[in-house]
């Protein structure tokens, strides 16, 4: 019995390892062999592992990931080249770390491992009979639903079509919707939830019972689409995957631990302050500025960098009403033993606490405006 509990587990394991490299991969086909065409290509890969690791659709418009895209390399750890229906593609691996503080940076969520799995009951209706498509099916349906689940990191699941399935549901019950034998048939899969989809020719209607434990008592979710079965099956696992990561996504902020104390000095107004504002805002290398405070002309913010300082920097300075103030270097303080102070009490010699000294200030990275 202890074996079989440590194959099990070691099964789910190694599925939830494998799904979660899976979000931080990609293939993309390559019309050409042309450097620009590749380049496209990874930033489109960029933002296809984005969406599926944030679990929202619309991220690649975030002000700060249009930021990162002509510096996609720095986030690619694998590259190589494969083959898509007899088309050259491009196969990369990205680095989830950088990932992770990326999406922190452009204060977007992270939908994380494991993931619900979703059993699908297919029904294609071909207008002179209707038929449900099983998992053993030679059905180009299964592959095309599959895919799209692959690419926003949605587990699909199918039903394998054997007696038990034939038995517990049928056609009728499919397509009207019933959620008795609906939930029956779908319980031997223990998903997590259930969808029925209705294939047509120009396009598919779907519910979706986001608990599969709840069929019958919550009202499903429900769409359509219209389109090839391809378009109308990516449109469906858009909406199923935004419900799902709306609900279990972690939502992220900027990292205050990695942000970087900035002071500008030389402020005179408060147009001076506005222009500087809007300046640093527009700079490639910020993710995002607070401002913490102005005292006596001088600005101070906590700003994350997407990029080195060395890089922020350079980019300031091409801004020449900004100067640099270089620090001055911390004074070495040899560490020695306080030594015992006391003092007399009514004749009684007692030890007096010693002053406290002082945490060190963090350093600031300074810069003055001279207009």
């Amino acid at each position: 019995m202890l074996r079989i509990f440590i194959f099990v587990l070691a099964l789910v394991l190694g599925q939830t390892s494998a799904m979660a490299t899976s979000l931080f991969s990609a293939e993309v086909v390559l019309d050409d062999s042309d450097a620009a065409t590749e380049q496209a290509a990874k930033k489109a890969a960029f933002v296809d592992v984005l969406i599926r690791a944030s679990g929202q659709s619309e991220v690649g418009n975030n002000p700060v990931i249009q930021k990162t895209l002509p510096t996609v390399n720095q986030y690619i750890t694998q590259l190589g080249y494969g083959d898509v229906d007899g088309q050259r593609s491009l196969v990369l691996g990205f680095d989830d770390r950088k990932i992770r503080t990326l999406l922190t940076q452009a204060q977007a969520t992270y939908w994380g491992t494991p993931r619900p799995e979703i059993l699908f009951w297919l029904v294609e209706d071909n207008a002179s009979q209707r038929n449900v498509v099983w998992e053993q099916s030679v059905s180009p349906l299964i592959n095309e639903l599959k895919a799209e689940g692959e690419r926003r990191g949605l587990p699909v699941l199918m039903p394998v079509g054997d007696f038990d399935d034939v038995v517990a549901v049928s056609i009728p019950d499919l397509w009207g919707g019933f959620a008795g034998p609906i939930a029956q048939a779908s319980a031997r899969y223990n998903p997590a939830g259930v969808a029925v989809v209705k294939v047509r020719n120009n396009g598919i209607s779907w519910q979706l019972f986001p608990n599969a434990v709840n069929i019958g008592k919550d009202a499903p979710v429900e769409g359509r689409a219209s389109g090839t079965p391809e378009q109308a099956f990516a449109t469906m696992i858009d909406e199923m995957a935004d419900f799902y990561s709306a609900r279990l996504a972690v939502n992220l902020g900027v990292a205050d631990s990695d942000a970087k104390v900035l002071e500008v000095s030389g402020l005179d107004d408060a147009e001076d302050f506005f222009v500087i504002e809007r300046t640093l805002k527009g700079l490639n290398s910020v993710a995002s500025l607070r401002l913490e405070s102005i005292i006596e002309g001088t600005a101070t913010f906590r700003v994350s960098l997407l990029a080195s300082e060395d890089i922020f920097h350079n980019e300031m300075m091409v801004d020449r009403r900004l100067r640099r103030v270089e620090a001055l270097p911390e004074p070495v303080i040899e560490e020695t033993k306080s030594p015992l102070v006391t003092e007399s009490v009514d004749g009684v010699i007692v030890p007096v606490e010693p002053t406290p000294v002082a945490e060190p200030v963090e350093a600031a990275i300074q810069y003055e405006w001279i207009g």
